[in-house]
C-alpha cells in the first residue's frame, strides 16, 4: 500500500516536471524569435541613419546653423525687449507707489482738516445754538412786557381817567405845599402874615390847587410806561418762560391791529371799570369847584 502510494506520487512529480519542462522549451523559443527580430530591426534603423548621414552636405549643415543662430538672436532681441519693459514697469510701479502715497497723505491730512473744521463748526454752531435760545426767551420776555404795557395802557387810555386826575391832584397838593414852604423860609412877609392871621377866629383852609399835566407830559409819562423795565431800571433777575399761549390769537385777530384785537378781548371787562372811573372823577372834580367858589368871591 505504502509502495503504491510512493509510486503515484513519484508519477505525477514526473508529469509536472515535464510540463514544466515543455512550457519553458515555449517561453525560450518565443524570446529568441522576439530577438532575431529586435536585431533586424535596429539594423535596418542603423542603415538609414548612415545613409542619411551620408546624403547631408555641408551647405546644408551651414545653413541649418545659421537658422538656428537667427532665432537665438530673435530669442536674445525679445528677451532683452522684455527686460527693458519689465524694468519700465518697475519704475513706473514705483512712480504710482510713491504717488500713490502722497495722494493717502494728502487725504489723510485733508480727512483731519475736514474733522478738525466740523468740530469747530459743531462747537459753534452748538454756541449759536445756545445765544439763540437765550436771545428767544430775552425776546420773549421783551415782547411780553411790551403786550403787558400795551394792555395797561390801553385800560389806562378806556377807564383810568379818574385815576390820573387824582394823582395828579396829589401831585398838584404837594407841589403846593412845596411852593408854600419856599415863600414862607425866602420872604420876610410871611412873619407878619402870620400875626395878623393869628386870631381866635377859625381861619378858613385854601383849597389846593388843581395840578393838570400837560398832554405832552402825558404821552411821554404813556412811552415810558411802555418802554420795557429792562432798559428803564437796568438788568433784573432772571425769570421763567412766560406762557407762549398769551402771544397766541385766533386768526380774527391776526389780521387787525393790537390795540383792535385787545380792545375786543377786554372790552366788556373794562365798561364797568371806565363808568366807575368817570364817575369818581366827576365826584373829584365837584367838591374842588365848591372849594374855589369862595375865592372867588372874597377876591
Amino acid at each position: 500500500m505504502e509502495t503504491s502510494a510512493l509510486a503515484q506520487q513519484v508519477e505525477s512529480v514526473e508529469r509536472s516536471v515535464a510540463f514544466l519542462q515543455q512550457e519553458h522549451l515555449v517561453l525560450l523559443t518565443g524570446l529568441r524569435l522576439e530577438i532575431l527580430h529586435l536585431r533586424k530591426r535596429c539594423a535596418e534603423l542603423s542603415c538609414e541613419l548612415n545613409e542619411r548621414l551620408t546624403r547631408r552636405t555641408q551647405a546644408d549643415v551651414d545653413a541649418e546653423q545659421e537658422q538656428l543662430e537667427a532665432r537665438l538672436e530673435c530669442a536674445e532681441q525679445r528677451l532683452e525687449e522684455r527686460e527693458c519693459g519689465l524694468s519700465d514697469l518697475r519704475l513706473e510701479l514705483r512712480r504710482k507707489g510713491a504717488l500713490a502715497g502722497a495722494l493717502q497723505a494728502r487725504l489723510r491730512d485733508e480727512e483731519r482738516r475736514f474733522l478738525d473744521e466740523l468740530k469747530r463748526r459743531s462747537h459753534k454752531i452748538t454756541a449759536l445754538g445756545r445765544q439763540l435760545r437765550q436771545q428767544t426767551d430775552v425776546a420773549a420776555q421783551l415782547s411780553f412786557q411790551l403786550h403787558s404795557a400795551r394792555f395797561r395802557l390801553y385800560h389806562q387810555t378806556d377807564g383810568g381817567g379818574g385815576e390820573e386826575d387824582e394823582g395828579e391832584g396829589e401831585e398838584g397838593d404837594e407841589e403846593e405845599e412845596e411852593d408854600e414852604e419856599e415863600s414862607e423860609e425866602g420872604s420876610p412877609e410871611s412873619d407878619w402874615s402870620l400875626s395878623a392871621q393869628a386870631s381866635p377866629e377859625v381861619v378858613e383852609r385854601q383849597p389846593p390847587r388843581v395840578y393838570m399835566p400837560s398832554p405832552r407830559s402825558r404821552r411821554s409819562e404813556r412811552v415810558r410806561e411802555c418802554v420795557p423795565r429792562v432798559r428803564v431800571h437796568g438788568p433784573e433777575e432772571p425769570r421763567a418762560m412766560p406762557d407762549p399761549a398769551l402771544f397766541l390769537y385766533p386768526f380774527r385777530h391776526r389780521l387787525l391791529p393790537l390795540h383792535a384785537s385787545l380792545g375786543r378781548i377786554c372790552r366788556e371787562s373794562s365798561q364797568s371799570e371806565t363808568s366807575e372811573g368817570r364817575r369818581s372823577r366827576y365826584r373829584s372834580e365837584s367838591p374842588v369847584r365848591g372849594r374855589m367858589e369862595p375865592d372867588t368871591t372874597d377876591l
